[in-house]
């Protein structure tokens, strides 16, 4: 409880701070832009407050739970694309522009404008609904779980409990073996019971044995999926064969697994679920949180959509500041904490290696394949070197010189700072053997690893982290839409005060489809990979032909939507229509190599081939 207490102090704090900036709020420039008054000091910490957010926290720390050491190259990206950024921010901040699309409409027209708002707003809104649901889960782990329940055979649950928690097993201490845990369903608290039963298989096995046999599982399910897809003749039988090995689970003796029952017929609240088969050894248990995951999400969404229309960009910049400053000395505290409290390097290989199933955690090479650096890195290193969020603090510094003094000093303070995070969250994975509790590495580190003062300024300050970027995130578009949108096809001689009333009302609406777009991603796709999904989208479309906009004089109009259509269209279509017609190799590639090779070449071609019209639309801006 102390935790949820100090987190709610914290945004008390917050929202004192929004009041108080909205009454400065007085013009367009204000609300989105600062004013314009933003020092250097200011723009580092604002700066790295919206960059390091849960695509840090949660999502590269989550993936080093993963794959141990070797997560230490997920910066790499952020460093490469903050060195360009840096020649880049001078010419930015004389542009005297309040949004990126802006720029690439002064050099490309009106269509590529527009068309950038929505490669833009497609791509934030997916960020924003990622961040919604970051604020949620540090909520719901904080606010803890109810005591487990166990069931017995004959016991029921409905589909409302099974939604808000989840099934569990857990085997008998020191038991290996074979167990299945059978369910019936029905729709509906008065329906019959339907005939057909769903039943889970759970192999329990040595840790020494779960590498080989989860890579021989994984290879007969892909293999069984191929030639279902390939048989126009598939029969019955295979397609209960592939449902029954998704429904198999291979856990570590001593270890415990959720229940997810994949192809039931049964879906919603009113489903009624009945326990008809029960292993021997172990029980079933059901797990409920004491604030569920969609609760959480939504007084999440609602702080920061209300903290956004209070005072835009003059409130999170100065707010930033103590998040800033707060992040960096509780990381440098946290560092040898956590390390002391894994027992160094040699009681971290020894916990890796009691666990079983991370053989790699102590390696720093050899762990990632090509395509994974290409797939993980490039779509970092495309948004930073376009984020219309570092763009607009660019615009909101005093001046052009002090706006890449930030910039500089920003490539220092985030590699800082994110290697920081993924360091320590390589050390609490060594003492989390549960990939349940792994999800949130570094929440779950800061409540039961960390001393309680420090853990607590940790909470908050993540908790203030998320806030701060979904922020920026959702403020982006709504400026956008103003900017590009209203201003300029529906109420060009638009007042002030009708200005920054219309900018909340956007934040209001964009954060509502946030929202939305939360709801419909599927529960088992990770916080890592929203944001490579959202990172690529945005990368392929908008920066080659923002840079182009800033430096390269040859490129036409033509060349810049091409470009645009060419990376949004590459990166949707990827998964659904074009991977799985690729030979094996290529099809280890995720959509920013291709989606980005097709903007980039697009750009160059059409350009080339279009006739070059000598207008002030037509010169680097």
């Amino acid at each position: 409880m102390i935790y949820l207490s100090a987190i709610f102090v914290y945004l008390a704090v917050l929202s004192c701070i929004g009041i108080y900036k909205s009454r400065q709020v007085k013009t367009q420039e204000d609300f989105t832009v600062a004013g314009r008054t933003l020092s250097p000091w200011v723009m580092v910490c604002t700066m790295l407050a919206v960059w390091i957010g849960t695509g840090s926290i949660v999502a590269n720390a989550g993936k080093t739970y993963e794959v141990g050491m070797a997560g230490l190259f997920l910066p790499l990206g952020t460093l490469a694309g903050m060195i360009l950024l840096s020649f880049i921010a001078t010419r930015a901040r004389t542009i005297e522009a309040l949004s990126v699309p802006e720029i690439i409409g002064r050099r490309y027209g009106p269509k590529t404008r527009l068309l950038a708002v929505i490669a833009l707003v497609m791509a934030y809104m997916v960020i924003v609904s990622y961040q919604f649901n970051a604020g949620g889960m540090v909520l719901e782990v904080i606010a803890g779980k109810k005591d487990k329940t166990p069931l017995r055979m004959g016991d029921t649950v409905t589909g409302h409990q099974v939604s808000k928690g989840y099934f569990q097993y857990q085997p008998a201490q020191d038991w290996t073996g074979s167990a299945q845990i059978t369910l019936d369903m029905k729709d509906g608290a008065s329906g019959p019971w339907l005939p057909a039963t769903r039943t889970l298989y759970v192999e329990v096995v040595p840790s020494t044995a779960i590498l080989d046999l989860k890579h021989s599982l994984g290879q007969t399910i892909k293999a069984l999926e191929q030639q279902i897809a390939d048989d126009p003749n598939v029969t019955d039988e295979d397609r209960t064969q592939l449902e029954q090995l998704r429904n198999t689970r291979i856990i570590k003796r001593d270890t415990y697994t959720r229940l997810i029952v994949k192809g039931h017929d049964v879906a919603g609240a009113d489903a009624v679920y009945r326990l008809a088969g029960v292993p021997e050894q172990g029980m079933v248990y059901l797990h409920e949180p004491k604030l569920t995951a969609g609760r959480a999400t939504m007084i999440a969404a609602a702080f920061i959509i209300g903290y956004t229309m209070l005072a835009g960009l003059m409130s999170l910049a100065y707010a930033d500041i103590v998040t800033g400053i707060v992040i960096t000395v509780t990381l440098l505290i946290g560092f040898p904490v956590l390390l002391v409290k894994a027992g160094g390097l040699e009681g971290m290989q020894a916990a890796f290696a009691a666990i079983g199933d991370r053989p790699g955690h102590m390696k720093l090479f050899g762990v990632f394949s090509p395509a994974e650096y290409i797939n993980y890195l490039l779509p970092v290193f495309l948004l930073v070197m376009g984020d219309a969020n570092q763009y607009q603090r660019i615009f909101a510094g005093r001046n052009a010189r002090g706006a890449r003094s930030a910039v500089i000093a920003m490539i220092f303070v985030a590699i800082l700072i994110e290697e920081l995070i993924i360091a320590q969250a390589w050390f609490a994975s060594s003492m989390i053997p549960d990939p349940e509790n792994g999800r949130y590495v570094l929440i779950y580190a800061a409540r039961h690893f960390m001393p309680l003062a420090l853990g607590l300024v940790f909470m908050v300050t993540v908790v203030g982290i998320i806030i701060s970027t979904a922020d920026s995130f959702l403020l982006v578009p709504a400026t956008t839409f103003i900017e590009d949108v209203y201003l300029t096809y529906i109420n060009r001689k638009a007042s002030q005060r009708r200005i920054v009333w219309m900018s909340r009302l956007m934040v209001l609406l964009f954060g509502m489809i946030a929202w939305l777009v939360s709801l419909a991603f599927s529960a088992s796709t990770t916080v890592f990979q929203k944001a490579m999904y959202a990172y690529t989208v945005y990368g392929s479309a908008i920066t080659p032909c923002l840079v182009a906009a800033l430096f390269w004089r040859r490129a036409t109009t033509a060349g810049a939507i091409s470009s645009i259509l060419a990376g949004t269209m590459t990166t949707l279509l990827w998964e659904e229509a074009i991977k799985g017609r690729l030979p094996t190799e290529l099809a280890k590639l995720d959509a920013v190599l291709p989606a980005i090779t097709l903007s980039v070449a697009c750009l160059v071609v059409v350009s080339l081939c279009t006739k070059r019209q000598y207008t002030t639309a037509d010169k680097p801006v």
